[in-house]
């Protein structure tokens, strides 16, 4: 290898994460939006989910999340999964752990399976 190509090849490497990072980067901000496209409403007044700061911070955090254990196992939906019911308790105070747990526990649910109580409790 020339000293010429050896740079090349010292670019190109370096390169790589960074566009890695671009690449995951955007997967938070996609699953945000295409969660916006729900139309979640919150409250008698139905006011849209992603207008209240606090449940949208939590929906942004779910997908970071997500991101991450998506980058780790692509069988980990990168999109939020499951129902409003389910969610919205991690929204106003979930810490990232709690949010795999709950991740975890949904990617695991049967298709077709609906949302109860109990399927929430350890």
């Amino acid at each position: 290898m020339t000293p010429q190509n050896g740079l090349i090849f010292a670019l190109f490497v370096i390169s790589l994460p960074a566009y890695a990072v671009d690449s995951f980067g955007s997967l938070p901000e996609d699953c945000y939006q295409q969660w916006k496209t729900r139309g979640w409403v919150i409250g008698e007044d139905n006011t849209p989910a992603h207008e209240v700061p606090l449940f949208a911070s939590g929906i942004r955090k779910m997908c970071d999340v997500r991101a991450r254990m998506f980058a780790d196992n692509p069988d980990i939906s990168p999109y939020i999964q499951g129902r409003l019911a389910e969610l919205a308790p991690y929204m106003f105070s979930g810490t990232e752990a709690d949010m795999e747990s709950l991740i975890l526990k949904l990617e695991q649910r049967r298709p077709g399976h609906q949302f109860s109580g109990s399927f929430m409790h350890d």
